[in-house]
């Protein structure tokens, strides 16, 4: 290649995709889902001037620009991507990468004390193999950084060399994704929202597997003021940036919360409220094509959730219920919210009018009998129904940014 026909230093990220091997035919699916989200993640966090293509088995997006710190935070919200890593985009000319591993260690404020340097050649006609390219730019970056120490097992730094047919990548700092399917190949979900920490992680555990989710909150008015509305629409716009797009529902139920505690027995009623906010749920998911619920129960964390009051609510609802909380301590989801900056938003008190109405003795092994004639005996879909008609909607970004829909 002639020297005036080497191309100028790109800025590129390289975005490897998670489970890729356990997709078989279906794998063009899923990249062109991930393609996308992560063309509309870079289109709003970062602007129009990039590119963003399938090369091999990843995904790679170049600029004449520089990426800015907001990119790498919002690709970690990516569902499906592995990792991805910061690269200086050269043309297929080995006399082009060491300027670029050059160039990449001048620019970092401090160096580590150990480095290796890992090449994987794709493009097996360029004409040096991996070891040999290793061992020839580990040698310079010797002979210039003097602080750094060649070491094989275990470097503070890895500087990572990929040639492919296109182009050679050269990074010196991964970052790993959120991993999973990539948003959207999996259904639709409409997960209900608490305002606690358990609902929000279980929200981002069911984003990590593909789902596209649709948020609901059973606000107790006028039994709670209007601070626990406003901490649901912020934790919603928070986990609204792991989603392309998606939409809250906040709807007005403290009437007929009211009216279940007057109509049944008092150890039952935080029992039923959750049954009909759950059947509320599900009439939602049903209008919008939703294909399943999810909640942020935990197995006996708290009276409701017992696996006697879990199996009779099920026994009821006409919807599958994704629970995948379920066998999680209190300690690991305390660790993921804070992983997520989730914590901060769900730790801000507020009132709950399930509390206000709870019973001093919940009932932890329920009566099937009596939930049975319960059940037949009291219809509230007319009640439900009136409430969605009421609801609240309010549009999500991938930005986070919230939009009323409401007529």
């Amino acid at each position: 290649m002639n020297v005036e026909d080497k191309k100028e230093l790109n800025e590129g990220i390289v975005v490897n995709v998670d489970e890729l091997w356990l997709k078989g035919k279906n794998r063009n699916v899923y990249f062109k889902a991930l393609i996308k989200h992560v063309r509309e993640t870079f289109w709003h966090y970062h602007g129009p001037d990039f590119s963003c293509n399938k090369e091999g088995n990843r995904i790679l997006v170049t600029t004449k620009g520089v990426f800015n710190e907001r990119v790498y935070q919002a690709l970690k919200r990516v569902a499906g991507i592995h990792s991805f890593f910061y690269a200086k985009v050269v043309a297929v000319d080995d006399s082009l990468i060491y300027p670029a591993v050059k160039a990449l260690l001048s620019a970092k404020e401090s160096l580590p004390n150990t480095f290796k340097v890992k090449t994987v050649r794709s493009f097996k006609r360029f004409p040096k193999d991996s070891q040999e390219i290793s061992r020839e730019i580990g040698g310079k970056v010797l002979n210039d950084f003097s602080s750094l120490k060649a070491k094989m097992v275990n470097p503070e730094l890895l500087i990572q060399i990929n040639i492919t047919e296109e182009n050679i990548f050269v990074s010196v700092d991964k970052h790993f994704g959120m991993g999973g399917q990539p948003y959207g190949t999996t259904g639709h979900l409409v997960t209900l929202l608490s305002g606690g920490f358990d609902s929000p992680v279980a929200s981002y555990l069911m984003a990590k597997r593909g789902c596209h989710q649709t948020f609901v909150f059973f606000y107790a008015y006028p039994f709670v003021g209007n601070e626990v509305k406003e901490k649901i629409i912020n934790i919603a716009s928070a986990l609204g940036k792991f989603q392309r797009e998606t939409r809250l529902y906040i709807v007005p139920f403290g009437d007929v919360q009211k009216k279940i505690s007057q109509t049944c027995r008092n150890e039952y009623r935080t029992l039923l409220f959750r049954k009909y906010m759950i059947e509320c749920s599900a009439l939602l998911a049903k209008k919008i094509n939703g294909e399943a619920l999810c909640t942020g129960d935990s197995l006996a964390q708290v009276s409701s959730q017992t696996m006697g009051n879990i199996s009779v609510i099920d026994s009821t609802c006409e919807m599958s219920i994704f629970r995948p909380l379920l066998g999680f301590n209190k300690s690991e989801t305390l660790s993921i919210a804070k992983n997520i900056n989730i914590y901060k938003l769900s730790e801000v008190p507020h009132d709950d009018a399930c509390s206000l109405f709870a019973p001093k003795f919940p009932i932890i092994r329920p009566d099937k009998k009596y939930w049975s004639d319960f059940d037949r005996d009291n219809s509230f879909k007319d009640d439900l129904e009136e409430c969605l008609s009421k609801a609240e909607i309010y549009n999500i970004s991938i930005l986070g940014e919230v939009e009323s829909v409401t007529d």
